[in-house]
């Protein structure tokens, strides 16, 4: 309201902002003499003005409260970082006669006695019967109910990522079937993932079996689950030797996010290089680029997403969805609220069979009302591991574009140029300047972009588009030059044809 009053406001230019009364706001580059003579090559002898943050003074700040305050923060810095005196040191000049008395005082040694307690708690490992190679869905059950009962396994977990009944299944996989010598792991894994047995229709399942039913766990080692002997992408002479897993080590699993049902939980596996020493997870772009293709289609993430700077990985249904959305629109907010959706409908789903199967068995009489537990209390317990927002999903689909980790050895960024300089036509192209596009473009007012300058040709396709300041001529005439020397670029206008057909006729007439 203020800066649309009636008070006279000078004329802005492009790229100046308006401050809260209407007028210009402070630019070092124009209102202050010592940053403008700089900018055109003189050397001003003087300060810089007040407002400028050059000003080693004032750093740009004119209010006397916020001066003090910097200063008195530096002065509380000097007095902290300055060594003590001798005078200082071991000095009761600042301790209560209280506190003196207090601390050489006597004290009196305390024997706590040991007492023997007679509850004894469930183990944590649960032993199952694996002899005849494979493990049932009821036995998975009970071991995982027997986990997640136990106290200390409760008090473990309870700062995990991942749902406290999918660590117990993890564990149970990891201990009666991954580290099982007599045990194989492929009669229970499909390539590199395993899904939650669901046990029989009339079976009273606990809901915290029943509420990871179907849920998917990956177990991303080459060598045990496929017998792959990989080569070193640092040095390209070691082999890559199998050490542990996330899962052995921390008690941690490796969330990836799909837009379908919830998250997919996998125990990575750490190599480490024998020649450079190098360590490197299973799941990384690099050593995925080394795995074969048949045995690379068993991980459900594309190599150019797999970046091993993230704590979460987006799956390659989610990716194919995002490379339709992220060109176009560029909304990252959509796309987290797509994954943070499909957990919620998955959580729905199971909770409303939980209290259907509760609701059946207590109608049927009060033996099975007793057995039957309800559902899990909505407050009680929830999944830390939540997909990237926004934001996060923008960077990751750039960082993921320009990532050559893939087996053409080329990123998206690099082939998208390459698609847009081989655009040509054999008729007619347009080019205008538009400037709506340019509302949508980062750091607009830092990059000083005024208008985009695009070419499209009959067939629809964009044969150049650049960002420009102004929409003069000088500003796109190096990329023009650039799209007129371009060989499949030839377009006929109806007066070339007029006049090739008139020196035709009076060639063939002489």
């Amino acid at each position: 309201m203020q800066a649309n009053s009636t008070r006279p406001k000078k004329k802005m230019k492009a790229g100046d902002q308006q401050t809260l009364f209407g007028n210009r706001a402070f630019d070092p580059r124009q209102d202050c003499d010592v940053c403008k003579g700089k900018g055109c090559g003189s050397v001003v002898h003087r300060a810089h003005h007040k407002l400028c943050c050059n000003n080693g003074r004032t750093r740009g700040i004119v209010s006397a409260v916020t001066l003090e305050s910097m200063q008195e923060d530096k002065r509380l810095k000097e007095h902290f970082a300055a060594p003590l005196s001798e005078g200082e040191r071991f000095s009761w000049k600042h301790a209560a006669k209280e506190a003196q008395a207090a601390f050489f005082a006597p004290r009196e040694a305390t024997v706590k006695q040991s007492k023997i307690s007679a509850v004894t708690t469930a183990a944590t490992t649960t032993v199952m019967d694996t002899s005849s190679g494979t493990a049932t869905a009821t036995d998975f059950c009970k071991a995982v109910t027997a986990k997640v009962n136990n106290p200390s396994f409760l008090n473990e977990h309870k700062d995990s990522r991942a749902p406290l009944a999918m660590l117990a299944f993890a564990g149970t996989v990891a201990e009666a079937i991954v580290r099982n010598k007599h045990n194989n792991v492929l009669n229970h894994f499909d390539g590199l993932t395993m899904t939650v047995p669901a046990t029989d229709k009339d079976a009273i399942v606990p809901p915290q079996c029943d509420s990871i039913v179907g849920q998917k766990l990956l177990h991303v080692g080459w060598s045990q689950m496929f017998g792959l002997q990989l080569n070193c992408p640092r040095c390209e002479k070691g082999v890559l030797v199998d050490d542990r897993t996330n899962f052995s080590k921390n008690k941690i699993l490796f969330p990836i996010f799909e837009t379908e049902g919830p998250p997919l939980w996998c125990m990575v596996q750490s190599m480490v290089c024998r020649c450079c020493k190098a360590r490197l997870h299973a799941n990384a772009d690099e050593v995925l680029c080394k795995v074969p293709a048949c045995a690379r289609a068993a991980c459900p993430v594309e190599t150019k997403h797999a970046l091993p700077s993230e704590n979460s990985h987006i799956g390659k249904g989610a990716t194919a969805v995002f490379d339709l959305l992220m060109p176009t629109c560029g909304n990252g907010d959509l796309c987290s609220r797509l994954l943070c959706d499909s957990i919620n409908r998955s959580h729905m789903e199971r909770v409303t069979c939980c209290c259907s199967c509760h609701k059946t068995h207590r109608s049927a009489g009060a033996t099975s009302a007793a057995a039957t537990e309800p559902c899990i209390n909505k407050d009680g317990q929830h999944v830390k591991a939540r997909p990237p927002l926004g934001d996060g999903i923008r960077d990751t689909y750039d960082s993921a574009c320009s990532n050559q980790n893939n087996p053409w050895k080329m990123s998206d960024h690099e082939r998208h140029t390459g698609e847009i300089q081989s655009v040509g036509c054999q008729l007619v192209f347009a080019q205008d300047h538009t400037h709506e596009v340019t509302k949508n473009c980062f750091e607009k007012k830092s990059l000083g972009v005024n208008a985009l300058w695009d070419v499209s040709t009959e067939t629809g396709e964009t044969a150049a588009a650049i960002l420009a300041p102004t929409t003069k001529t000088r500003h796109f005439a190096h990329a023009a030059t650039a799209v007129v020397e371009k060989e499949q670029l030839r377009p006929v206008c109806c007066l070339q044809r007029h006049v090739a057909v008139q020196e035709f006729v009076l060639g063939e007439a002489v």
